[in-house]
C-alpha cells in the first residue's frame, strides 16, 4: 500500500512540476486504439484461454507529460468467472532527451464478474532509442492474492523497409510458494497496411509445465488501428 501512496503522491508532484512550466499546457486532446487478437497473451501467460480477444483504450491526455485513460479487453480463465477486465490507468512521462525518456505507469486493475484478479499494477518504463528496460508489478498475481515483479528488456527494430521486428524478454518472479521464478519471450514481426497494423508474435515461459498449459509456445495474429 504504502508504494500505491508514494506513487500518488510522485504523480500529484510531477504534474505540479510539469504545469507550472510555460511549454507544457494542457492540450485535453482524446486519443485511443482498438485491437484484435487470435489469443491474448500478457507475459507470456494466456489470459483468454487460446480465444480471441477484442481490447481498446482510450486516454485523455493532459499535454504531453501526464495522461488518464481506460483499457478493457476480455478474458477467459479456467475455474473463474473473469471474463472482462477493466483498467483505469495513468501515467508519467519524463522526457530526458528527443530520444530518451521514463514513463511512471499505474492501473487499477478490475474484473467482471468474479473479481478474482482483481489487483493493482505498477510499473516504470525506460526507453532510449530503439531500447526499453521495463519494471512492473502486481499485487495479485494469476488471482493468488500474492505480489509478482517482472523485469524485462526489449528492442524495436526496423526490418524489410516499413516492417518493425519487436523482442522483449523478462524475468517474473511470483511471490507463490509452488511457482518458480520464470522467463517470458515474445518476438512479433508486422508492418502497417493503410491505417491498420498487422502483426504475426510467438510466445512463451521457461518453465511452462508449472503453468497447466497457460505458459505453453503460442503463436498470435492481432490487428490494430489508432481511433
Amino acid at each position: 500500500m504504502r508504494r500505491y501512496i508514494a506513487f500518488i503522491i510522485l504523480l500529484l508532484s510531477s504534474w505540479n512540476v510539469f504545469a507550472a512550466e510555460g511549454n507544457t499546457s494542457p492540450t485535453f486532446q482524446l486519443s485511443g486504439d482498438v485491437s484484435l487478437l487470435s489469443h491474448y497473451v500478457e507475459y507470456g501467460l494466456s489470459q483468454s484461454d487460446k480465444s480471441p480477444a477484442l481490447q481498446g483504450s482510450f486516454w485523455f491526455n493532459f499535454g504531453p507529460q501526464f495522461r488518464l485513460g481506460l483499457w478493457g479487453s476480455n478474458t477467459n480463465f479456467e475455474h473463474s468467472d473473469d471474463h472482462f477486465n477493466l483498467r483505469l490507468n495513468a501515467d508519467i512521462k519524463v522526457s530526458f532527451s528527443t530520444a530518451t525518456h521514463l514513463i511512471i505507469t499505474y492501473s487499477k486493475s478490475q474484473y467482471y464478474n468474479g473479481g478474482d484478479h482483481n489487483g493493482d499494477l505498477l510499473g516504470g518504463h525506460f526507453h532510449f532509442g530503439d531500447y526499453r528496460i521495463l519494471y512492473d508489478t502486481n499485487s495479485n498475481w494469476e488471482a493468488t492474492d500474492h505480489r509478482s515483479t517482472r523485469y524485462a528488456f526489449g528492442k524495436l527494430t526496423n526490418v524489410f523497409g516499413s516492417w518493425k521486428w519487436d523482442n522483449e524478454i523478462g524475468y517474473n518472479t511470483p511471490d507463490v510458494d509452488n511457482i518458480n521464478p520464470y522467463f517470458d519471450l515474445r518476438t512479433g514481426l508486422g508492418t502497417k497496411w493503410g491505417v491498420i497494423f498487422f502483426e504475426g508474435s510467438v510466445t512463451g515461459t521457461s518453465e511452462s509445465s508449472q503453468f497447466n498449459g497457460a505458459g505453453d509456445v503460442f503463436f498470435i495474429l492481432s490487428a490494430s488501428t489508432e481511433l
